[in-house]
């Protein structure tokens, strides 16, 4: 397993942004791009037809990402150290979580550095966005819980042979798949102390306070998680959450 920190650019910045800029502006998703950047008019924005918004943000944010090339260029090299640093232990950790041998597989992993301060992940090409003003512990910590998507999905993937479309949101195996990071990386320290995100919840906020059948749906997933294998584990949380897939959504809202 081998993860690499590069700077795709100005261009692959402004393209994440717009991934998460297409829709209601109220939403939590596109509002935090205006908490971080204040010089965007955020009515400006709105008003906007959606291809213009894309040359809005070009025009606003391009000095900005001028000034702040060398400061991508110091997390590069944070990043990347602090990955090797702690390589080889996470490496074991998810060779022995998952059935498959990670120290030989999964070694084009790709942390791309963005201005975009949501941080989307591509499974087909086994790469992330990070934002270039989190630290080199916080980049680690948004690289364990990506790397378990990539390697719970590539083993779901060749378990299940069902459709890789159903992975992304809102399909309930995506749901499914944010929610586990919590167990497998509570169930080992070797990951879960590295993680600085750990402590207050590595999973979306309101996993940590769902309930199912009245108990919380993430101690309801650890200890079936830590009962069987990971491949039993997928089936039988899947096929719970099939059972209660109404409450789970309602749980989101």
């Amino acid at each position: 397993m081998e993860l690499t920190y590069t700077n795709p650019g100005f261009a692959h910045s402004i393209d994440s942004i717009m991934e998460f800029q297409q829709g209601d502006q109220s939403d939590w998703w596109s509002g935090a791009l205006f908490s971080c950047y204040p010089q965007l008019d955020r009515a400006k924005f709105d008003a906007l037809p959606v291809p213009q918004r894309a040359d809005y943000l070009r025009e606003t944010l391009q000095a900005l990402y001028a000034q702040e090339e060398s400061a991508f260029a110091e997390k590069i090299v944070q990043y990347n150290a602090h990955w090797q640093l702690h390589k080889h232990p996470i490496v074991d950790a998810f060779s022995d979580a998952f059935p498959c041998d990670c120290q030989n597989r999964f070694n084009r992993i790709v942390g791309h550095i963005s201005l975009n301060p949501i941080c989307p992940r591509y499974l087909e090409t086994t790469s992330f966005d990070v934002f270039y003003k989190n630290s080199h512990r916080g980049a680690l910590g948004m690289a364990l819980h990506e790397i378990i998507h990539f390697v719970w999905f590539d083993v779901w993937h060749a378990h299940f042979d069902d459709d890789a479309m159903e992975y992304e949101n809102p399909h309930l195996k995506w749901v499914l798949s944010e929610m586990v990071v919590d167990p497998i990386m509570r169930r080992d320290k070797r990951l879960s102390e590295i993680n600085p995100y750990f402590a207050g919840g590595c999973a979306y906020d309101y996993f940590y306070t769902m309930k199912v059948e009245g108990k919380p749906i993430l101690e309801t997933l650890y200890g079936m998680y830590t009962a069987t294998n990971m491949t039993a584990f997928m089936e039988q949380s899947y096929a719970y959450c099939l059972a209660h897939e109404a409450d789970i959504r309602a749980g989101m809202l």
